[in-house]
């Protein structure tokens, strides 16, 4: 479930410069948003998967269009608004996000869309709530997903932040996905070390979450439960674009049923495969499996080489 989807141009350029005419050398637009974003790649993948989110608009059209044409099971909640368009711009060594603010729903549209997502669900292993909340939604609005969407029987993971995630952890979530900002944001504490993240994945546990996998950027991703505590990382991949590498995290580790280890090799994997291609619409490169490493955290004083920064 996508709560604030949104349509991403993405703008290719063989440079930049402020205050001067810049060429556009490659450009998509793309029917996008976190949970989107996470359907589109197990849809790829051959992994069933509906797609739930509000659209309206010629935005919302568009995207009923292009997921048709893609055979993704899909429902939208029509709006009657525009949905929303992201702007990234890549450059040589850069990637940078221009967001438009999620479009505000009415109480009747939001609870509609809680009604749709938990008919979806009604056969499905696991339910995922992904994204930002539209303008105007309480941010009791994930907690309230969390509990109608356990109530059929799935497995809930939420990959949000701030207050809508921390509201969310007292539905006992089955798992949360943030970012190490993200996290660090949930538990007010700065992160250093691998150590760091271990400890505010297991405060977010102590509130109520069952598991956390932690997304830490080129440091790998980590996955803490209240036994375990996993780190994964890759070398040698590509860089191209970070834009989506989060959601394909995320889509590789529902997309595999195994052990923590497994599915946390998997979850780097299809991050791995997004970074090294253009757009968010990756195909999953096998060859990168054997550059990537999964043990216990063994090193709590290793320093992480992208350090958490609040967000505000």
């Amino acid at each position: 479930m996508t709560p604030s989807p949104a349509i991403d141009w993405t703008i290719h350029v063989a440079s930049f410069s402020l205050d001067s005419v810049n060429h556009i050398t490659q450009g998509t637009r793309e029917s996008s948003g976190k949970g989107l974003n996470v359907s589109w790649a197990l849809h790829r993948a051959g992994i069933s998967t509906v797609a739930v989110f509000p659209g309206g608009g010629t935005n919302g059209e568009l995207m009923r269009e292009e997921l048709s044409r893609a055979g993704m099971p899909f429902v939208r909640v029509e709006t009657h608004t525009n949905v929303r368009t992201n702007i990234t711009l890549v450059s040589p060594g850069h990637s940078t996000k221009i967001n438009e603010a999620g479009v505000a729903l009415s109480p009747i549209q939001r609870e509609h869309l809680v009604d749709r997502a938990v008919a979806a669900s009604a056969s499905a292993d696991t339910a995922l709530i992904c994204g930002s909340l539209p303008t105007g939604t309480p941010n009791d609005y994930v907690r309230h997903l969390v509990e109608r969407l356990a109530a059929v029987g799935v497995d809930v993971i939420v990959d949000s932040s701030g207050r809508p995630l921390e509201r969310a952890l007292d539905a006992r979530p089955h798992l949360i996905k943030p970012n190490v900002h993200e996290l660090a944001t949930l538990v007010s504490r700065d992160l250093r070390s691998h150590g760091d993240v271990v400890d505010a994945a297991r405060i977010a546990i102590s509130r109520g979450a069952v598991a956390v996998l932690a997304s830490l950027g080129a440091d790998g991703a980590m996955y803490v439960d209240s036994d375990t505590a996993l780190i994964a990382t890759a070398r040698d991949v590509p860089f191209v674009n970070s834009v989506g590498a989060g959601d394909a995290l995320l889509a590789g580790y529902v997309s595999e049923t195994a052990e923590a280890a497994t599915r946390l090799k998997n979850a780097v994997l299809w991050a791995s495969s997004a970074v090294a291609h253009e757009s968010t619409l990756f195909p999953v490169r096998p060859e990168f499996a054997e550059r990537i490493s999964v043990h216990t955290v063994d090193a709590p004083d290793a320093i992480l080489s992208e350090p958490s920064v609040r967000l505000s």
